[in-house]
């Protein structure tokens, strides 16, 4: 246990001691008489048995009361100077890169909802590896670059969320547009409608490539585990002008070696689906059908038990108040006080 401000102890330590020599002498010395009236002592007084007992308790009782002093103004001194602890914590930073990829049309709504929301337990427990943020509909944008700033990405996470929980109701007729969806809505369709009337939407090729490309130090760490969590129902609606394939964006994967694991609804087509399958297993990743909670940890299951290399260890240096001994000591030395105080008047 270490002090914050030892001066504080020291200074309460010397009033102590003071207050041990000033009683010490004031024990000692013997009042002398400086007029007045004077009352009449008995000699036989000091031998009643009573009397000696009631003399006794007194002196014990200021003795005990003297001790109950000092002790409190020490331990006075001991919470004034901060008492704490030093904690060492060995953080292990892994070597691994997570992008999120959501197709944020509405038939995707309710996959989304249940990922957005088992995500934000999964990034509370993240060490060191970098999570980003990426949704796509007629034009990839992305929401949050990778990062390290986990209250930051649950921040966003969060508000993709609600957004969805608000379309969701709305669909199905249990709420009203407010201003609330509208600020939300906005949060996650602007930028991905751009040009939709001339492009069209749920581009899933563009979206895929988009989450690759935010990958974006491939040359300088070519050794991190990269992963991408696409979710689609890979119904394109696009009107020609596509930039990427779903084939030539999971060939862009397979280059940039980054696993992708594919989520799809319970909706979707066959042939939709074989495709979608196709080119997430051709990255490695594995492929998923469902919008249950229990499809998502399946999924982050398997992501947590990809290989992530270590990248660094480093220590956490906490240090920790701990007031509570010394208060509690405090506190049965003041309540002594009050006790010897009422015992010396019964």
């Amino acid at each position: 246990m270490e002090l914050r401000n030892s001066l504080a102890l020291y200074i309460c330590a010397a009033v102590a001691l003071a207050f041990i020599v000033v009683s010490f002498v004031s024990f000692r010395k013997r009042r002398k008489y400086k007029g007045g009236a004077k009352a009449v002592e008995p000699s036989y007084l000091k031998e009643i048995p009573y009397y000696r007992a009631r003399v006794a308790l007194f002196k014990f009782l200021k003795v005990l009361l003297t001790i109950m002093i000092i002790i409190s103004l020490l331990l006075s001194g001991f919470l004034m100077a901060r008492p704490f602890r030093t904690d060492v914590t060995e953080i292990q930073d892994t070597n691994r890169d997570i992008i999120l990829c959501m197709d944020i049309s509405t038939t995707v709504d309710q996959l989304n909802y249940e990922l957005t929301g088992k995500l934000q337990e999964i990034v509370n427990e993240l060490h060191g590896e970098r999570f980003g943020i990426v949704i796509f509909n007629s034009n990839p944008v992305m929401l949050c670059p990778p990062t390290t700033d986990y209250q930051y990405i649950i921040d966003v996470l969060e508000r993709i969320h609600e957004a969805l929980e608000l379309r969701i109701a709305i669909y199905n007729g249990t709420a009203t547009i407010t201003d609330r969806y509208n600020e939300l809505d906005a949060y996650i369709s602007n930028g991905t409608l751009l040009n939709n009337q001339y492009r069209g939407s749920s581009i899933i090729g563009d979206g895929l490539a988009g989450g690759a490309l935010a990958f974006n130090d491939i040359d300088v760490n070519p050794d991190r585990t990269r992963i991408m969590i696409f979710s689609t129902d890979n119904e394109s609606n696009s009107r020609g002008h596509d930039y990427f394939t779903m084939q030539e964006a999971g060939e862009l994967c397979q280059r940039r070696g980054i696993l992708v694991y594919g989520i799809g609804t319970e909706t979707m087509t066959i042939r939709d689906k074989n495709e979608m399958q196709e080119v997430v297993e051709s990255t490695g990743g594995e492929f998923y059908i469902g919008e249950d909670r229990r499809t998502v940890n399946r999924i982050v299951n398997n992501i947590n038990e990809t290989v992530a290399t270590l990248d660094e260890v480093h220590h956490e240096i906490t240090e920790v108040d701990q007031p509570e001994i010394p208060f509690m000591l405090l506190l049965a030395s003041v309540s002594m006080m009050l006790m010897l105080a009422c015992l010396s008047k019964v």
